[in-house]
């Protein structure tokens, strides 16, 4: 079992698609060619492919997965976050043991939004069985949820208004 980074380049920083000016969501997305990680060997049983950067105070609205292309037989994916540096670790938060061995989009759980606290990747986990074939979109509705004005001027002392 392996873990690689296959978020791309670029990041969520591209031209046009994010302002950080704006607060609103915005979708980020990644197309991986399964069978090309590990060197052109696919992915092994329980393998995880780090898909998207996700910012520090980001809001994960959503996230899902769309199998383009078939992986090999009894593999399933499973969406959500593996590490624990956001403050919470849920290997299937958005879709959870998703058969990928049809071209279709997975539903997504219907799970509350997640809050990435520190920087994080939205993972797949490649499991039920090596894949050898495959290509997947995995995408996110993410929103900058970090502070506009965070200064002496928003503390409480600031706003106590007793004048006893």
């Amino acid at each position: 079992m392996a873990t690689y980074d296959v978020t791309g380049p670029g990041g969520v920083n591209r031209p046009g698609r994010y302002n950080p000016g704006v607060r609103t969501p915005y979708l980020v997305e990644n197309t991986i060619d399964v069978s090309q990680i590990n060197s052109g060997a696919g992915s092994a049983n329980g393998d995880i492919l780090q898909c998207i950067d996700i910012p520090a105070e980001t809001l994960i609205m959503n996230a899902g997965v769309e199998v383009l292309t078939a992986c090999s037989s009894s593999t399933t994916i499973d969406i959500g976050v593996t590490g624990t540096t956001a403050g919470f670790s849920d290997a299937d938060a958005y879709v959870d043991g998703y058969d990928a061995t049809g071209a279709a989009h997975a539903g997504t759980l219907g799970v509350l939004p997640l809050i990435a606290k520190t920087a994080e990747t939205l993972d797949a986990l490649l499991a039920g069985a090596a894949s050898s074939a495959g290509k997947i979109r995995v995408w996110a509705i993410l929103c900058d949820i970090s502070g506009v004005d965070e200064t002496d001027r928003q503390s409480d002392a600031q706003h106590d208004t007793d004048t006893s």
